[in-house]
């Protein structure tokens, strides 16, 4: 199932590839995000989490996760903006500091979820800073398909 929280926090740099299937695993995943509006000059902070028993403690693991990644000023904008079963969860960043290149996904595989991730960091890199996007992170929750 897929609950997505905020969606004016995707409006920056994301867009989510999600897949919604009626079966329900026990896995459960969340990703949590933390933007002031100006990535170049106040970082990110993201948390993702996976396999959690409940839907709920999968919220509370990215949202503690989220808090202590990133500045202060990001940190304190942590909020839950989606949760996901069986659904892979990535995130691409341009790794020097002061530069907007920052994007992140869910998909219905690692594939998709990177794909968009990677989409999502070249769009808001720019052309200076395109090349240096990279996958950071990139997990699976349950039985992706």
């Amino acid at each position: 199932m897929l609950r997505v929280a905020s969606p004016c926090l995707f409006a920056l740099s994301c867009a989510l590839v999600v897949a919604v299937w009626a079966e329900h695993a026990a896995a459960a995943g969340a990703m949590a995000i933390g933007i002031t509006g100006d990535i170049a000059k106040d970082g990110y902070s993201i948390g993702i989490t996976t396999n959690d028993a409940t839907e709920q403690q999968a919220k509370d693991t990215a949202l503690q996760h989220c808090k202590t990644k990133g500045g202060p000023l990001s940190q304190s904008k942590c909020e839950i903006i989606v949760t996901f079963q069986n659904m892979c969860a990535a995130e691409a960043e341009d790794p020097q500091a002061g530069t907007p290149g920052a994007g992140w996904a869910v998909g219905a595989n690692k594939t998709a979820a990177e794909k968009m991730a990677m989409t999502n960091c070249l769009a808001t890199a720019g052309k200076p800073r395109m090349q240096f996007c990279k996958i950071v992170t990139s997990v699976c929750d349950g039985k992706p398909k």
